[in-house]
């Protein structure tokens, strides 16, 4: 696997150099690169391989100061941002609130729908009331978001920004569609082979919480930080229920659930059930 991973990092690195060389393309010409782009995508590589061939490809095709990849996880009505770069740093993982009345991203997934802003201190009024500051980077001038599509449904969001005014065309749309579906591809093959390990197991046994005092010092600071409420909707999620579900056992509402898993999500540092559930396993929380 890393003599695997060795190559399609040469081939990258091969393949930038080459584009990076042509100062002006034309359409033709940016056609190959799309073409060149996808020939990178085989069925083996990670999903956060196939963002950073994405990443390297359009900042080669567009402004592209800022950039982000964003996946949409229905069942939980979760925004996971991941690739999210400016002017080629790496920036945090954001987790947002599908439902959040402000967020352009989360208005993209809901309604189906491209935005396309050269002005977006202007144009934002027309999908949000308010624009939101953005939690890492910079203020955007102009912004393009462009819904990716798995199974005929919205599983997330292509999100290219820049610092600058009046630089997008609407050809860009295109190019950031063929490489959302080379993005949507991985994804396909990410959840394929992702499977909810904790899940299956958990359907087979019924969790519990391990004694406080077999704990080490360091599994019981970091269990100290989770609220008793946020413990029982912990151990629910690790029984493979579903937020409704949650709710209904807990006596709360969904939108209660949403904000104790966010809330799990932050102090475990990581980006969803699947991993908190991972992460309280190896945490010896659970027996």
């Amino acid at each position: 696997m890393n003599v695997n991973n060795n190559i399609f990092d040469e081939q990258v690195k091969l393949w930038s150099t080459d584009t990076s060389a042509t100062e002006y393309l034309n359409w033709e010409e940016q056609m190959k690169m799309l073409s060149e782009m996808v020939e990178l995508i085989t069925p083996e590589r990670s999903l956060e391989e196939v963002i950073a061939v994405t990443y390297t490809t359009i900042n080669q095709l567009m402004d592209a100061y800022q950039f982000a990849v964003a996946i949409y996880d229905e069942e939980e009505g979760l925004i996971h941002y991941r690739g999210l770069v400016e002017n080629n740093q790496r920036l945090p993982d954001i987790i947002v609130d599908a439902c959040e009345t402000n967020c352009l991203t989360a208005y993209s997934i809901r309604n189906d729908v491209e935005l396309f802003m050269n002005d977006v201190e202007i144009e934002f009024r027309k999908y949000v009331k308010e624009l939101q500051k953005p939690k890492h980077g910079l203020a955007p001038k102009a912004g393009m978001y462009v819904p990716l599509k798995l199974n005929n449904k919205v599983a997330g969001v292509i999100v290219v920004k820049t610092i600058h005014k009046n630089v997008y065309q609407r050809h860009h749309l295109y190019i950031l569609r063929t490489l959302g579906n080379c993005v949507m591809r991985s994804l396909a093959l990410a959840k394929e082979t992702a499977k909810s390990y904790p899940r299956s197991e958990a359907t087979q046994k019924e969790w519990r919480w391990n004694e406080t005092k077999t704990l080490s010092a360091k599994e019981k600071k970091l269990l100290m930080q989770l609220t008793e409420r946020e413990k029982e909707v912990l151990l629910l999620l690790a029984g493979g229920l579903s937020n409704k579900m949650i709710a209904d056992k807990l006596f709360i509402s969904p939108a209660t659930v949403k904000s104790h898993t966010l809330n799990i999500y932050h102090k475990l540092q990581v980006g969803n059930r699947t991993s908190a559930i991972v992460e309280a396993i190896e945490l010896n929380w659970f027996l």
